[in-house]
């Protein structure tokens, strides 16, 4: 069971690999469109597409990196008032609240690139890319945020404030 433990927090650190590459080779093309535009007078058709779809899945790829190393923004007004036992119940609830919410959201991400890749949808642009490519974006960063919660309750506890895994 530990292998699979440690093999499941692998795949969501390569998420946020990733998702770091995506943002890195977003300023790239953005460098790049910024540059041809302004001094050669030549837009790119493909650069603003392209990252846009890269920001979005760095986004949800990233997502389950930051739940399972506590970096997502937190409001920690009732938390910080109640004793460990009330801590712990409500870091249970809200990583069973998470991962009920990351089930439904995987769910219908899941649907929504299956009818878009069976109806053959591309973008609108003259790339005319098949959107199930960048939508399959949301069902990878919803199965890593689904085995993130999984973790988080398996962990079980509180967290406070600073710690990092």
């Amino acid at each position: 069971m530990k292998k699979v433990y440690t093999f499941m927090d692998l795949l969501i650190r390569w998420g946020a690999y990733i998702a770091g590459v995506l943002i890195l080779i977003t300023t790239v093309m953005t460098f790049y469109e910024v540059i041809s535009r302004s001094f050669f007078g030549k837009p790119t058709s493909w650069a603003t597409e392209l990252s846009i779809y890269a920001i979005i899945g760095s986004c949800f790829l990233g997502s389950a990196y930051a739940v399972r190393t506590y970096s997502h923004i937190t409001v920690d007004l009732l938390i910080n008032n109640v004793n460990d036992r009330i801590k712990t119940l409500l870091a249970y609830l809200s990583n069973a609240l998470g991962l009920v919410f990351s089930i439904i959201f995987t769910v219908y991400s899941y649907l929504h690139v299956v009818k878009t890749f069976n109806l053959q949808v591309t973008s609108a642009s003259l790339l005319r890319i098949p959107m199930y490519i960048p939508e399959s974006l949301l069902v990878i960063g919803g199965v890593l945020m689904c085995i993130a919660f999984i973790m988080q309750i398996i962990d079980g506890g509180i967290h406070r404030g600073g710690e990092n895994l």
